[in-house]
């Protein structure tokens, strides 16, 4: 019986300890963040951000999703501005070890229906999501 204990909790532990220290983060803003809902390019006032997001891939290799990009027209000022938005395909890449911790810290996007992105010229948008904000 002890024997039997003492296995499942070692089991246990090198379940929780394997799941912990291969987990893949993204960096959101100066955080690591797990397969975050939103994923923000300005951090200091949030005004071009991804939310909504669902992944349909998650990995050190990278990730793949959706999500709803939304851009603020700041027009007459970023208070009262306007928020436009565009469904876009995303895509996280560039791992590296960010406090001993596995994370992604490149984005790229584009629209899912080749339009351009609101306030844009072009249809797609990438940036270091280490130096976002």
């Amino acid at each position: 019986m002890l024997a039997t204990i003492i296995g499942l909790s070692y089991g246990g532990y090198t379940f929780v300890h394997r799941a912990v220290t291969t987990q893949v983060y993204v960096t959101n803003c100066g955080i690591l963040d797990y397969k975050p809902t939103a994923l923000l390019k300005y951090c200091a006032d949030a005004g071009v951000r991804i939310d909504k997001i669902e992944w349909r891939t998650w990995s050190a290799d990278g990730a793949t999703g959706e999500g709803l990009y939304q851009i603020n027209d700041c027009t007459p000022t970023c208070v009262a501005g306007k928020p436009h938005f565009a469904d876009v395909e995303i895509i996280l890449s560039k791992g590296k070890s960010i406090e001993g911790k596995k994370a992604l810290t490149y984005i790229s996007i584009k629209t899912k229906d080749g339009t351009n992105l609101p306030l844009s010229n072009s249809h797609s948008d990438e940036w270091p999501m280490e130096l976002a904000g």
